[in-house]
């Protein structure tokens, strides 16, 4: 199992390790995202998901004492539950009639934090002075705090009980950014993501 779990919900056990991460208004800089699987789980023959009974999934907050997780959440988690069912429709996986058991749970997790970039003399330059660069000493030469985010996507298995797929879109946060903006990039860094997703 390469993948660890992030959170319990419906009877899977998960456990949230989410650094620099949060995703809601973002820059027009790229958005990093990338994927993990299970190799041991077969993704073939999947074709019904569903939210967690507990919870379709969770944000966090880590920027001031004022922050406020459940208005974030009550804003955002309607444009993350449809992009989220839209692209998976498209990926030939249907939501569970309520009251069946999917074939996969499928949890999201949203962080909001800090995070630093910082850029030195000579950290480009290889150890071996080819050229006769003259030897100096490294000092800082830019130093930039930004708000950063990342949407996390956890895909479970209810039959084995473990997480078996992560997704995660990383962004830099613009705060001048209209909701239309806002919602309009989370739906393309979820299409990206799920885009990711393997095949059944």
């Amino acid at each position: 199992m390469i993948l660890r779990p992030l959170a319990r919900a419906a009877g899977v056990m998960a456990a949230v390790t989410l650094a620099s991460v949060a995703f809601l208004t973002v820059t027009e800089a790229k958005v990093k995202v990338h994927a993990k699987r299970d190799e041991a789980f077969n993704f073939r023959g999947l074709r019904t998901w569903a939210w967690h009974s507990e919870g379709a999934g969770e944000v966090k907050m880590m920027l001031t004492p004022d922050d406020d997780p459940a208005a974030m959440q009550a804003r955002f988690e309607p444009v993350i539950k449809d992009a989220v069912a839209r692209e998976l429709t498209a990926r030939q996986l249907v939501a569970a009639p309520e009251g069946q058991t999917p074939d996969v749970y499928v949890m999201y997790y949203v962080l909001i934090s800090t995070n630093t970039n910082r850029s030195v003399i000579g950290q480009n330059v290889t150890a071996e002075m080819a050229w006769s660069v003259p030897m100096f000493m490294q000092s800082t030469q830019g130093f930039e705090i930004f708000e950063e985010g990342s949407l996390i996507l956890d895909v479970s298995s209810p039959a084995t009980r473990s997480l078996v797929w992560r997704g995660v879109a990383q962004a830099k946060i613009d705060r001048e950014r209209t909701p239309t903006q806002r919602d309009a990039r989370l739906r393309d860094a979820i299409a990206s993501l799920i885009e990711k997703f393997p095949k059944s």
